[in-house]
């Protein structure tokens, strides 16, 4: 096969779920799967699916969703941000107010979804089944089965719901009363679809929680009491060998900070959670990194070749620098793996935004390798197009969001160097946004956690180096430090840079953006004592 022009290749969207409903062949042809993923899923044998933002959570549902007809299941995603997560615990169940009424109140929800899923599995017992059948459309003339949820939500946040008991089944033999609350309700709809039976597999995903920066107690409560609600339930589904089960699509940074409310959390991530991570052996792996791996197989796919490296059509190395300040060389991988965030989506848009300038013939036509012009021009597209803004994205659901993710950057912006420290960012922050009251620790935390900056602390003989968060939950950042901004914004904004020559964490074998990550300060010592 004649080697395609690297502005013919493809790379997908930046939205799996548009690249899913612009091109569903492409989507389900070049999606790939990180260890087996999908058949964990499916089989039941994972509730939880975590990662950081970027890693492929939102792809791996719609996959299944829009792979139903190749293969023995079902699956249902429901994006939970259209959700008002804050109201949940006032849903009137019929109980108390408190952490077990709205872990209640989740279980209903998710029943409700998961009744709806089975509803639509034309061969599933439960539609032969009159009872069930009547309290569904019950349920859903309440608007709890369906899009409308949320409303249905806010409107009984003040009025206990009743269900008109049926007058068959096993709930008019069962009760006295003619009307059922949520809490008394619950178990029959427990029990119904967990006894149902299908020749397929049922899957419930809840995906959206990455849309809403929990920064706040209440919701904090309600969504550690939507991970018990589901562990609960998927613990009865598996106890009965039932036909399915509800996924959740969830962070990792979160699942941390909401673990110390949930008694259970240690055995849900060992036993019940899947960990979405290309990083691992990123810097070790080289070329042959998971990441890397992703582009090639998506690529190669489109193509319809198995093996195919997208590296071939780059030079060894980068040229960076100027005629002035010296020319250096940085092996090609470790550049362009340090101007993202380690995360598929980061990675992919990249490589996205050199191809298009390769595409648009702005530049002479590439030989076999690409003009370093391309390069230089596509890693500034992807900067500022692209990576800026998914920095201010992750101010989303934070109070007074877009006016403090505008001021934060602009003051990381003002400074106009590569390496600061917090005094510095708050006389910037004071001075590009004096009508706002923010604590500037506050913004350097949401900025270090969105991978926009990183920390350096100490090492080894002496030695420091910078750790970049990128969601990952063993990171703590250090507010007395001294800061470092990512690759890419230095790249957008046109900054100077301020430590001389990169860091040697940055062009070595191992990226900056793994190690610190990798091996915490406290983890790092105890490593270092075992080598001595």
């Amino acid at each position: 096969m004649t080697r395609p022009r690297y502005g013919d290749l493809y790379f997908g969207l930046s939205d799996s779920r548009n690249e899913a409903n612009q091109d569903r062949d492409s989507f389900l042809q070049t999606y790939v799967d990180l260890n087996g993923s999908t058949k964990r899923v499916v089989r039941g044998d994972k509730f939880l699916v975590l990662g950081p933002k970027g890693t492929g959570k939102s792809a791996l549902a719609w996959y299944l969703q829009f792979a139903e007809p190749e293969g023995a299941h079902l699956a249902l995603v429901r994006d939970a941000s259209s959700l008002p997560l804050a109201e949940v615990p006032r849903l009137q169940t019929g109980q108390e107010p408190g952490p077990e009424r709205t872990v209640v109140a989740w279980k209903f929800i998710l029943l409700c979804n998961y009744l709806e899923l089975l509803m639509r599995d034309q061969g599933c017992s439960i539609n032969r089944n009159p009872e069930v059948v009547r309290v569904a459309r019950l349920l859903r003339d309440f608007g709890f089965m369906g899009d409308a949820s949320g409303r249905a939500l806010l409107k009984f946040s003040t009025t206990t719901v009743t269900i008109p008991v049926p007058k068959l089944g096993t709930i008019y033999k069962r009760e006295s009363s003619s009307a059922l609350n949520i809490f008394n309700l619950i178990p029959y709809l427990e029990m119904w679809v967990a006894e149902a039976e299908s020749a397929v597999r049922h899957i419930l995903l809840i995906d959206g929680l990455d849309s809403i920066f929990l920064n706040d107690a209440k919701y904090d409560e309600s969504l550690s009491s939507l991970v018990q609600a589901a562990y609960t339930l998927n613990q009865k589904l598996m106890e009965n060998r039932a036909t399915g089960s509800v996924v959740l699509l969830l962070r990792n940074d979160i699942f941390s900070r909401i673990a110390l409310s949930l008694p259970d959390s240690q055995k849900m991530r060992d036993d019940l959670a899947l960990e979405l991570d290309w990083r691992v052996l990123s810097g070790k792996a080289g070329v042959g990194a998971p990441l890397m791996r992703l582009v090639n197989t998506k690529a190669g796919r489109a193509l319809g070749v198995d093996n195919f490296e997208v590296l071939k059509y780059f030079p060894d190395s980068i040229e960076v620098g100027s005629r002035e300040l010296g020319v250096r060389k940085i092996p090609t991988f470790q550049y362009l793996l340090n101007m993202t965030r380690h995360t598929p989506r980061d990675m992919l848009r990249l490589f996205e935004e050199i191809r298009r300038v390769e595409a648009s013939g702005i530049f002479e036509e590439s030989g076999d390798r690409l003009r370093q012009e391309v390069i230089h021009e596509g890693v500034l597209q992807y900067s500022t197009k692209y990576f800026v803004g998914a920095i201010s994205n992750e101010f989303a659901g934070y109070a007074g969001g877009p006016e403090r993710a505008a001021a934060a950057l602009t003051a990381l912006k003002a400074i106009n160097k590569q390496s600061f420290d917090g005094d510095e960012f708050r006389e910037s922050l004071a001075s590009v946004a004096s009508g706002i009251e923010v604590d500037h620790r506050d913004l350097l935390r949401l900025l270090f956690y969105a991978g926009a900056i990183g920390n350096s602390i100490g090492g080894y003989r002496e030695k420091s180096y910078m750790q970049f968060y990128h969601r990952r939950d063993e990171s703590e950042i250090y507010l007395q430090g001294n800061f470092m901004l990512h690759n890419a914004l230095i790249h957008a904004w046109g900054l100077r840079r301020t430590l001389g020559n990169e860091p040697e964490s940055q062009t070595g074998a191992i990226p900056l953006i793994d190690r610190g990550a990798a091996r915490p300060r406290r983890r790092r010592r105890k490593w270092e004592e075992r080598k001595k």
